[in-house]
């Protein structure tokens, strides 16, 4: 545990647990979806913008799901800082705590408003060839999890289909109106994109992440061609 001005932060835990952030209030009280997801995506833009971060983020999200290596490269990747600068922001005490899959959720709609949040969807983002996952990861491309796969194509189909769309959802703040107006745009996109026979979530969480990260890796190699 740390003290920032007198309050105390509890570090972050990556445990088997969805994500939960408290703030100082009645203990039978618990935060609500729209806090929760607010401030893991506060935390996450936080996390984005640390530059000392960056190649234990791109480490991080290089690494193969649900192994052992993933585990160690989220502890790596978090910035604990983060969460005293919202305790202090929010005259808070908060705690975090979240599975490594999560977190890397989270990053990508966060590293998309980072870079590409100002600018819009990158021109010619739709008609780039293929992207392969084995130049996405460090290992063994047939070990990851397929619905972790079925994910990354329907994100990549979504994003391809109506990235003006996808651009609108990224940057809206989750679970607000904006975010709402532009799932119902991106309807028709993922009725093309869910393929017979697979298994996608459609949770916003769920979109955000797999659109997400289908936006930055699309917009960063339309940008370098």
């Amino acid at each position: 545990m740390q003290s920032v001005n007198g309050l105390v932060v509890v570090a972050l835990v990556f445990a088997s647990l969805s994500v939960s952030a408290t703030q100082a209030r009645p203990a039978a009280e618990d935060p609500s979806v729209a806090e929760r997801s607010r401030l893991l995506a506060e935390f996450t833009d936080c996390v984005a913008a640390q530059k000392s971060r960056q190649s234990a983020i791109q480490t991080f999200l290089r690494a193969i799901p649900r192994q052992p290596s993933f585990d160690a490269a989220a502890m790596k990747a978090a910035d604990l800082s983060c969460l005293n600068k919202a305790a202090a922001r929010t005259h808070s005490r908060i705690e975090m705590r979240l599975q490594p899959e999560t977190f890397r959720a989270a990053l990508y709609p966060s590293l998309y408003r980072r870079e590409f949040g100002n600018s819009g969807p990158v021109a010619g983002l739709s008609a780039l060839p293929p992207l392969r996952l084995s130049d996405e990861f460090d290992g063994d491309v047939a070990s990851l999890p397929a619905d972790f796969v079925a994910a990354r194509l329907f994100g990549d189909c979504v994003a391809r289909d109506n990235p003006g769309g996808a651009h609108t959802l990224l940057i809206a703040q989750p679970t607000g109106a904006e975010e709402s107006a532009a799932i119902e745009k991106l309807k028709p996109a993922f009725t093309a994109c869910i393929k017979q026979g697979q298994t996608v979530s459609l949770t916003r969480s769920a979109i955000r992440a797999s659109v997400g990260e289908a936006m930055v890796k699309l917009s960063r190699a339309a940008a370098t061609r």
